[in-house]
């Protein structure tokens, strides 16, 4: 403390020693060093200042990334139990249920062949398939009848479907599998 007395007292009595010009100069040059010092902390603040809005604009949009990725996953997820339930409450005969639906368009079903079940996936899924061949039929029939079958319980789709228009009858010949699903 005493050392810093000093350095002041010497300080001043040096200033007193110089001419008016001479103060004139000392007094714009620590007006200017100043004036530096306090452009380099403002300089300092702001860019700091900017640096912490940078990053809390980074963190806000990985936020809402974060957001928009919960949403799309919670959808994915309800959408994955709403199948899960269908597959689980599916527990359809299938031949009779696609006689059933035959009967109900107004065809006569000649020839189902049930085909082996089979897994799929990781083993939780079993398929059971029929194929059917429709000889015969208007289009607006066969249309009829496989709204029907699709729209039913559970889960039950068309697999494969092969026509063969009949232009002297106006009638087709279709080969049709269907298949539905279910837990194992």
């Amino acid at each position: 403390m005493e050392k810093l007395r000093t350095l002041i007292s010497d300080a001043q009595a040096s200033f007193a020693r110089l001419t008016e010009r001479e103060r004139r100069l000392v007094g714009i040059a620590a007006l200017a060093v100043v004036g530096f010092v306090v452009f380099l902390i403002a300089f300092s603040f702001s860019s700091s200042a900017d640096a912490y809005r940078r990053r809390t604009q980074d963190k806000l949009s990985k936020l809402g990334e974060v957001q928009a990725l919960a949403a799309s996953y919670r959808d994915a997820e309800q959408q994955r139990q709403g199948v899960e339930r269908q597959l689980g409450a599916s527990n359809i005969r299938l031949i009779s249920y696609v006689e059933e639906k035959g009967t109900a368009a107004g065809l006569d079903i000649p020839t189902i062949n049930p085909k082996a079940d089979v897994t799929l996936g990781d083993g939780k899924i079993v398929e059971s398939a029929v194929e059917l061949t429709l000889t015969d039929i208007s289009l607006g029939r066969l249309v009829d009848f496989l709204s029907l079958v699709e729209a039913g319980p559970g889960v039950v789709k068309v697999k494969n479907l092969r026509v063969e228009p009949r232009v002297a009858s106006e009638t087709l010949t279709a080969w049709v599998t269907i298949a539905t699903y279910r837990l194992k």
